[in-house]
């Protein structure tokens, strides 16, 4: 079995250019009342990094280990031989920096029993009595060592949570998927109250009434989540890198420092997101915050020993800031922050609500979100829509129809509402209102 000093001496010996390991010493609950599972593991998971430097620059490369994948000897050599593969220019690591100060632990996960956590989470869950539901729910204790050439070693303790959630009556179906670090930030109950009155509507769902409208996106929208695309919750400590911005994701991709480099972001540092953006009432912030107390990704460190850090992306309709890798920060002459994690969007002052000039599609749920990372361009499959137009009383649900959108330009314009949600990896406006869009069949 590998340990964790074992890669490290023999990294030590090799001394490439830099190098890191990083340990994962888990403890992982799965109920599942779908499979009628009931299961405990106890694991250990391992990563190294490595830069090798050569004459003609420096290759870096990682790689996932299980402690039983063979030895640590061959391990390394394979890790620098893949850092041979991919040489580029030369960068020089710069010196370690003190940890983000940040709680990532639920206190009580860590005196209970995760059998029982995972069991009561499923067994506290609401269920109405006209709706069929089956739930999974997934408890992640861990402690995270990371080690470093530079000397640097540092180590704290984290927890997890995951539920889905399938909720059915007759012929339709809706499932919904929640993250957290501590118990009481899953917010199972409520997201099941709405579900259920998602259901009703969408009983009652008609066709899409296709045409031009002002678009109301709410939470589900917002931070839609394709459940089937989840990773392992154990693999990385949380969720996935961007699952919980939903929509938002756009701006964490055109906000990587790699990206900018290749020319490939629709906007330039120290430039509008898009024209006219630092122009209306509301200007769009968004801040990287990987210290964000209890959010799905944040950290003290990243796996390569950079210091997490809080850093502004858009400030005002501005681009001003992007996610620094060691490699990318090196590059600029300046230092790593540990990339986008977080995202805080600043609210607006908008009272959600629709239209009162033109009509409106509230999107409840969405069936799928594509989104293009190069151009921002968006389709948005609707799975419940409710549309509200002046003078009606109530609105009218409907199933079916897509809106596309360049989300990047729409994003910098819609108004946000002054409501807050926190969830996950977002922290930010509950919903948002574009005010031009069209409804395609």
């Amino acid at each position: 079995m590998i340990s964790q000093r074992d890669l490290a001496d023999r990294l030590a010996r090799r001394d490439p250019g830099a190098w890191s390991v990083v340990e994962r010493v888990q403890d992982l609950a799965i109920a599942d009342e779908l499979r009628a599972l009931h299961r405990r593991d106890h694991r250990t998971r391992l990563a190294i990094t490595v830069h090798q430097d050569v004459p003609r620059g420096r290759g870096s490369a990682r790689l996932d280990i299980d402690p039983f994948d063979g030895s640590a000897e061959d391990l390394v050599d394979h890790a620098i031989s893949l850092a041979l593969t991919a040489v580029g220019p030369a960068w020089s690591s710069t010196p370690p920096a003190a940890p983000a100060k940040v709680d990532v632990v639920d206190a009580d996960l860590v005196k209970r029993e995760l059998d029982a956590v995972a069991l009561g989470t499923l067994a506290g869950l609401r269920r109405p009595s006209d709706l069929d539901i089956t739930a999974t729910a997934e408890v992640l204790r861990e402690k995270i060592t990371v080690i470093a050439s530079s000397g640097f070693h540092t180590s704290w303790s984290a927890t997890a949570l995951r539920a889905h959630v399938r909720l059915a009556t007759g012929n339709h179906s809706l499932a919904l998927c929640r993250d957290a670090r501590r118990a009481d930030d899953l917010g199972l109950d409520l997201a099941v109250t709405d579900a259920a009155a998602d259901l009703v509507h969408l009983a009652a769902a008609g066709p899409p009434p296709t045409g031009p409208c002002a678009l109301w996106l709410g939470p589900e929208a917002l931070l839609h989540r394709d459940p089937h695309r989840d990773d392992d919750l154990a693999a990385g400590g949380g969720a996935g890198a961007g699952l919980d911005h939903g929509i938002w994701a756009i701006f964490a991709h055109h906000a990587d420092a790699t990206v900018e480099r290749q020319g490939l972001t629709r906007y330039r540092l120290r430039s509008e997101i898009a024209p006219g953006a630092a122009q209306i009432a509301e200007p769009l912030s968004i801040t990287s915050d990987g210290a964000l107390d209890f959010a799905t990704r944040s950290a003290p460190v990243t796996d390569d020993a950079v210091a997490v850090r809080r850093f502004p992306l858009i400030d005002r309709g501005i681009a001003v800031g992007l996610g620094l890798s060691p490699r990318e920060a090196a590059l600029r002459h300046t230092d790593p922050n540990g990339g986008v994690r977080n995202l805080v969007i600043a609210p607006g002052s908008w009272p959600p609500g629709p239209s009162t000039t033109t009509r409106t599609i509230e999107v409840r749920r969405l069936y799928a979100l594509s989104i293009d990372p190069d151009t921002g361009d968006a389709s948005l499959d609707i799975a419940l829509g409710l549309e509200h137009r002046p003078g009606r009383a109530s609105p009218i649900p409907f199933t079916g129809g897509t809106v596309r959108l360049d989300l990047i330009g729409s994003l910098a314009r819609a108004r946000r509402s002054h409501q807050l949600l926190r969830r996950g990896a977002y922290h930010g406006p509950a919903s948002v209102l574009i005010d031009r869009a069209e409804l395609l069949p």
